[in-house]
Protein backbone atom coordinates (compact mmCIF):
# COMPACT_ATOMS: atom_id res chain seq x y z
CA UNK A 1 0.00 0.00 0.00
CA UNK A 2 2.49 2.33 1.10
CA UNK A 3 4.74 1.36 -2.42
CA UNK A 4 1.57 2.22 -4.45
CA UNK A 5 0.61 5.65 -2.48
CA UNK A 6 4.44 6.43 -3.07
CA UNK A 7 4.40 5.65 -6.82
CA UNK A 8 0.70 7.54 -6.90
CA UNK A 9 2.58 10.82 -5.42
CA UNK A 10 5.56 10.85 -7.95
CA UNK A 11 2.92 10.77 -10.55
CA UNK A 12 1.23 13.36 -9.59
CA UNK A 13 4.72 14.99 -8.79
CA UNK A 14 5.93 14.62 -11.65
CA UNK A 15 2.54 15.93 -13.84
CA UNK A 16 2.26 19.20 -11.51
CA UNK A 17 6.01 19.66 -12.59
CA UNK A 18 5.73 19.20 -16.28
CA UNK A 19 2.28 21.39 -16.05
CA UNK A 20 4.06 24.63 -14.52
CA UNK A 21 6.83 23.88 -17.08
CA UNK A 22 4.81 24.04 -20.21
CA UNK A 23 2.68 27.22 -18.75
CA UNK A 24 6.41 28.72 -18.50
CA UNK A 25 7.50 27.62 -21.66
CA UNK A 26 4.16 28.75 -23.46
CA UNK A 27 4.55 32.34 -21.73
CA UNK A 28 7.93 32.41 -22.49
CA UNK A 29 7.72 31.86 -26.27
CA UNK A 30 6.58 35.10 -27.53
CA UNK A 31 9.23 36.88 -25.95
CA UNK A 32 12.16 37.64 -27.44
CA UNK A 33 15.43 39.43 -26.04
CA UNK A 34 18.29 41.13 -27.61
CA UNK A 35 18.92 42.80 -30.61
CA UNK A 36 21.60 42.42 -33.79
CA UNK A 37 24.26 43.97 -32.34
CA UNK A 38 26.67 43.18 -35.57
CA UNK A 39 27.09 41.20 -38.40
CA UNK A 40 30.11 39.80 -40.71
CA UNK A 41 29.49 39.01 -44.49
CA UNK A 42 31.45 36.88 -47.26
CA UNK A 43 30.59 36.27 -50.83
CA UNK A 44 31.81 34.20 -53.83
CA UNK A 45 29.53 32.91 -56.71
CA UNK A 46 27.64 29.20 -57.70
CA UNK A 47 26.21 28.26 -60.53
CA UNK A 48 25.47 31.91 -61.79
CA UNK A 49 24.75 32.69 -58.82
CA UNK A 50 26.37 35.16 -56.36
CA UNK A 51 26.14 34.31 -52.93
CA UNK A 52 26.49 36.22 -49.36
CA UNK A 53 27.35 34.22 -46.51
CA UNK A 54 26.34 36.41 -43.54
CA UNK A 55 26.28 36.26 -39.42
CA UNK A 56 24.37 38.02 -37.69
CA UNK A 57 25.61 38.41 -33.45
CA UNK A 58 22.94 38.72 -31.76
CA UNK A 59 23.05 39.68 -28.27
CA UNK A 60 20.82 37.15 -26.55
CA UNK A 61 20.50 34.08 -29.50
CA UNK A 62 23.52 33.86 -30.48
CA UNK A 63 25.32 33.50 -34.19
CA UNK A 64 22.34 33.58 -36.87
CA UNK A 65 24.13 32.28 -39.92
CA UNK A 66 22.67 33.27 -43.49
CA UNK A 67 23.45 32.44 -47.10
CA UNK A 68 21.95 34.79 -49.36
CA UNK A 69 21.81 34.19 -53.12
CA UNK A 70 21.28 37.29 -55.85
CA UNK A 71 20.82 36.89 -59.48
CA UNK A 72 24.84 36.67 -61.57
CA UNK A 73 23.86 40.23 -62.63
CA UNK A 74 22.33 41.43 -59.59
CA UNK A 75 22.69 45.53 -59.76
CA UNK A 76 20.94 46.89 -56.39
CA UNK A 77 17.32 46.56 -57.80
CA UNK A 78 14.66 45.57 -55.15
CA UNK A 79 13.57 42.15 -55.50
CA UNK A 80 11.49 39.37 -53.99
CA UNK A 81 12.42 37.35 -51.20
CA UNK A 82 12.32 33.61 -50.83
CA UNK A 83 12.90 32.16 -47.33
CA UNK A 84 13.59 29.06 -47.08
CA UNK A 85 14.29 26.45 -43.57
CA UNK A 86 15.10 23.16 -44.77
CA UNK A 87 15.66 20.15 -42.65
CA UNK A 88 18.48 20.20 -40.31
CA UNK A 89 21.52 21.31 -42.64
CA UNK A 90 22.91 24.92 -43.56
CA UNK A 91 21.39 27.89 -45.52
CA UNK A 92 23.90 27.32 -48.32
CA UNK A 93 22.61 23.86 -48.61
CA UNK A 94 19.58 24.93 -48.89
CA UNK A 95 19.64 27.82 -51.16
CA UNK A 96 22.08 25.54 -53.44
CA UNK A 97 19.11 22.83 -53.72
CA UNK A 98 16.74 26.06 -55.44
CA UNK A 99 19.34 27.42 -58.12
CA UNK A 100 17.05 28.07 -61.11
CA UNK A 101 14.66 30.65 -59.42
CA UNK A 102 15.20 33.67 -61.61
CA UNK A 103 15.15 37.30 -60.73
CA UNK A 104 14.55 36.73 -57.29
CA UNK A 105 16.53 36.46 -54.05
CA UNK A 106 16.99 33.48 -51.76
CA UNK A 107 17.91 33.08 -48.21
CA UNK A 108 19.07 29.71 -46.59
CA UNK A 109 19.22 29.67 -42.80
CA UNK A 110 21.44 27.51 -40.73
CA UNK A 111 19.95 25.32 -38.14
CA UNK A 112 21.96 25.92 -35.06
CA UNK A 113 21.78 22.15 -34.32
CA UNK A 114 24.65 20.05 -35.68
CA UNK A 115 24.69 16.07 -36.18
CA UNK A 116 27.03 16.24 -33.37
CA UNK A 117 24.24 17.47 -30.82
CA UNK A 118 22.02 14.65 -32.28
CA UNK A 119 23.75 11.49 -30.92
CA UNK A 120 22.51 10.05 -27.93
CA UNK A 121 25.71 10.65 -25.38
CA UNK A 122 26.01 14.53 -26.60
CA UNK A 123 21.74 14.63 -25.93
CA UNK A 124 22.25 13.23 -22.58
CA UNK A 125 25.43 15.46 -21.79
CA UNK A 126 23.89 18.43 -23.49
CA UNK A 127 20.27 18.60 -22.97
CA UNK A 128 19.82 21.97 -21.64
CA UNK A 129 21.96 23.41 -24.42
CA UNK A 130 19.92 21.43 -27.00
CA UNK A 131 16.67 22.34 -25.61
CA UNK A 132 17.61 26.40 -26.08
CA UNK A 133 19.15 25.81 -29.13
CA UNK A 134 15.75 24.27 -30.05
CA UNK A 135 13.85 26.62 -28.73
CA UNK A 136 15.30 29.43 -30.14
CA UNK A 137 15.59 27.96 -33.29
CA UNK A 138 12.34 30.22 -34.55
CA UNK A 139 13.09 32.96 -32.79
CA UNK A 140 16.45 33.40 -34.48
CA UNK A 141 14.24 33.05 -37.93
CA UNK A 142 12.12 35.40 -36.91
CA UNK A 143 14.95 37.88 -36.58
CA UNK A 144 16.80 36.89 -39.94
CA UNK A 145 13.50 37.95 -41.01
CA UNK A 146 13.30 40.79 -39.95
CA UNK A 147 16.84 41.95 -40.54
CA UNK A 148 16.07 40.70 -44.68
CA UNK A 149 13.59 42.95 -44.46
CA UNK A 150 14.80 46.10 -43.52
CA UNK A 151 17.67 45.59 -46.14
CA UNK A 152 17.78 47.69 -49.03
CA UNK A 153 17.48 44.99 -52.06
CA UNK A 154 13.89 42.95 -50.28
CA UNK A 155 11.00 43.40 -51.60
CA UNK A 156 7.59 43.62 -49.33
CA UNK A 157 6.83 40.12 -51.58
CA UNK A 158 8.29 37.93 -48.60
CA UNK A 159 7.70 33.98 -48.70
CA UNK A 160 8.63 31.47 -46.23
CA UNK A 161 9.58 28.07 -47.91
CA UNK A 162 9.67 25.22 -45.00
CA UNK A 163 10.65 21.63 -45.93
CA UNK A 164 10.52 18.93 -44.12
CA UNK A 165 11.33 20.02 -40.14
CA UNK A 166 11.18 23.12 -41.89
CA UNK A 167 7.91 22.96 -42.02
CA UNK A 168 6.97 22.27 -39.07
CA UNK A 169 8.81 25.42 -37.22
CA UNK A 170 7.47 27.78 -39.72
CA UNK A 171 4.22 28.82 -38.14
CA UNK A 172 5.63 29.05 -35.09
CA UNK A 173 8.31 32.01 -37.32
CA UNK A 174 4.78 33.63 -38.88
CA UNK A 175 3.60 33.77 -35.28
CA UNK A 176 6.53 35.47 -33.74
CA UNK A 177 6.51 37.75 -36.71
CA UNK A 178 2.80 38.88 -36.64
CA UNK A 179 2.91 39.43 -33.25
CA UNK A 180 6.10 41.88 -33.46
CA UNK A 181 4.65 43.17 -36.26
CA UNK A 182 8.40 43.77 -37.99
CA UNK A 183 8.04 42.16 -40.83
CA UNK A 184 5.30 40.17 -42.90
CA UNK A 185 5.06 37.22 -44.80
CA UNK A 186 2.63 37.16 -47.28
CA UNK A 187 2.98 33.54 -49.07
CA UNK A 188 3.65 30.05 -47.24
CA UNK A 189 5.05 26.49 -48.50
CA UNK A 190 4.49 24.02 -46.01
CA UNK A 191 6.37 20.52 -47.58
CA UNK A 192 6.23 17.15 -45.79
CA UNK A 193 5.44 18.78 -42.35
CA UNK A 194 3.09 17.83 -39.53
CA UNK A 195 1.50 18.35 -36.36
CA UNK A 196 1.51 17.01 -33.00
CA UNK A 197 5.70 16.73 -32.16
CA UNK A 198 5.41 13.90 -29.88
CA UNK A 199 3.69 11.89 -32.52
CA UNK A 200 5.72 12.55 -34.73
CA UNK A 201 8.25 10.99 -32.50
CA UNK A 202 6.11 8.15 -31.42
CA UNK A 203 5.62 7.15 -34.83
CA UNK A 204 9.12 7.90 -36.17
CA UNK A 205 10.93 4.52 -37.07
CA UNK A 206 14.68 5.33 -36.91
CA UNK A 207 14.18 6.29 -32.76
CA UNK A 208 15.10 3.66 -30.58
CA UNK A 209 14.78 1.74 -28.22
CA UNK A 210 10.96 1.42 -29.46
CA UNK A 211 9.38 1.36 -26.48
CA UNK A 212 11.23 4.85 -24.83
CA UNK A 213 9.12 6.48 -27.59
CA UNK A 214 5.95 7.02 -26.35
CA UNK A 215 8.02 8.50 -23.23
CA UNK A 216 10.15 10.60 -24.63
CA UNK A 217 7.16 11.68 -27.14
CA UNK A 218 4.97 12.77 -24.37
CA UNK A 219 8.02 14.85 -22.77
CA UNK A 220 9.15 16.16 -25.96
CA UNK A 221 5.33 17.29 -26.66
CA UNK A 222 5.15 19.27 -23.54
CA UNK A 223 8.64 21.04 -23.75
CA UNK A 224 8.07 22.19 -27.74
CA UNK A 225 4.43 22.44 -27.43
CA UNK A 226 4.51 26.23 -28.15
CA UNK A 227 6.51 25.72 -31.44
CA UNK A 228 3.68 22.60 -32.68
CA UNK A 229 2.14 24.19 -35.83
CA UNK A 230 -1.40 22.84 -33.75
CA UNK A 231 -0.34 25.92 -31.49
CA UNK A 232 -0.03 28.39 -34.33
CA UNK A 233 -1.88 27.28 -37.92
CA UNK A 234 -4.75 28.99 -36.35
CA UNK A 235 -3.46 31.85 -35.21
CA UNK A 236 -1.52 33.05 -38.79
CA UNK A 237 -2.78 34.52 -42.08
CA UNK A 238 -1.36 35.09 -45.34
CA UNK A 239 -1.65 32.35 -48.31
CA UNK A 240 -0.71 28.78 -48.24
CA UNK A 241 0.64 25.83 -50.19
CA UNK A 242 0.87 22.48 -48.56
CA UNK A 243 2.52 19.29 -49.95
CA UNK A 244 2.19 16.05 -48.28
CA UNK A 245 3.76 12.50 -49.48
CA UNK A 246 0.93 9.74 -49.74
CA UNK A 247 3.11 7.02 -48.38
CA UNK A 248 5.57 9.40 -45.95
CA UNK A 249 6.98 6.76 -43.57
CA UNK A 250 7.79 9.66 -41.17
CA UNK A 251 5.35 12.08 -41.00
CA UNK A 252 2.03 10.00 -39.92
CA UNK A 253 -1.30 10.37 -41.78
CA UNK A 254 -2.85 12.29 -39.29
CA UNK A 255 -0.35 14.51 -39.05
CA UNK A 256 -0.02 15.66 -41.63
CA UNK A 257 -4.15 16.09 -42.20
CA UNK A 258 -4.46 18.13 -38.64
CA UNK A 259 -1.91 20.71 -40.68
CA UNK A 260 -3.85 20.79 -43.77
CA UNK A 261 -7.12 21.34 -41.52
CA UNK A 262 -5.76 24.12 -39.62
CA UNK A 263 -3.61 25.74 -41.75
CA UNK A 264 -5.83 29.03 -42.79
CA UNK A 265 -7.12 29.98 -46.08
CA UNK A 266 -6.28 31.03 -49.10
CA UNK A 267 -4.44 27.24 -48.82
CA UNK A 268 -3.45 24.67 -51.87
CA UNK A 269 -3.09 20.89 -50.76
CA UNK A 270 -0.43 18.97 -53.44
CA UNK A 271 -0.32 15.14 -52.71
CA UNK A 272 2.79 13.75 -54.12
CA UNK A 273 3.35 9.70 -54.67
CA UNK A 274 6.19 8.51 -53.09
CA UNK A 275 8.49 8.67 -49.28
CA UNK A 276 9.39 11.69 -47.42
CA UNK A 277 11.02 14.30 -49.55
CA UNK A 278 15.45 14.16 -49.10
CA UNK A 279 18.82 15.54 -50.96
CA UNK A 280 19.90 12.00 -51.48
CA UNK A 281 20.53 10.47 -54.65
CA UNK A 282 17.36 8.26 -54.31
CA UNK A 283 15.16 11.07 -53.93
CA UNK A 284 16.41 13.69 -56.50
CA UNK A 285 13.41 13.30 -59.03
CA UNK A 286 10.85 14.42 -55.65
CA UNK A 287 12.94 16.82 -55.10
CA UNK A 288 12.85 18.52 -58.21
CA UNK A 289 9.25 17.69 -58.89
CA UNK A 290 8.66 19.53 -55.17
CA UNK A 291 10.40 22.94 -56.69
CA UNK A 292 8.91 22.77 -59.51
CA UNK A 293 5.33 22.83 -58.07
CA UNK A 294 6.42 25.22 -55.37
CA UNK A 295 8.13 27.38 -58.55
CA UNK A 296 4.56 27.24 -60.04
CA UNK A 297 2.58 28.20 -57.54
CA UNK A 298 4.70 31.12 -56.06
CA UNK A 299 4.35 32.37 -60.14
CA UNK A 300 0.61 31.76 -60.09
CA UNK A 301 0.06 34.18 -56.65
CA UNK A 302 2.65 36.77 -58.32
CA UNK A 303 5.06 35.93 -55.49
CA UNK A 304 8.29 35.68 -57.69
CA UNK A 305 9.13 36.95 -60.61
CA UNK A 306 8.88 35.07 -63.51
CA UNK A 307 11.91 35.60 -65.27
Amino acid sequence: MKKMLAIIIIFITTLGFFAFLHKKISLNFLNIKGTVIDLEQDEFYHNSRKIKKVKLLHSYLGDINLAISFPQNYSKEVLPVLFILGGVETGLKSVKYVSDIGNNILVGFDWPISDNDLGNKEIILNLKGLFKKIFNSPKQVAVAIEWVSKQNWAEDRMSLLGFSIGSIVAPSVQRLLENRKNAKIKYTVLAYGGTNIGLLINKNPYIKPKWLKPILGWILQIIFNPIDPKENLPLISGNFLIINGKEDNLIPLKSSLLMQELTPMPKKIILLDGDHMGVGKQQKELLKIIIEKTRKWLIENNAINYN
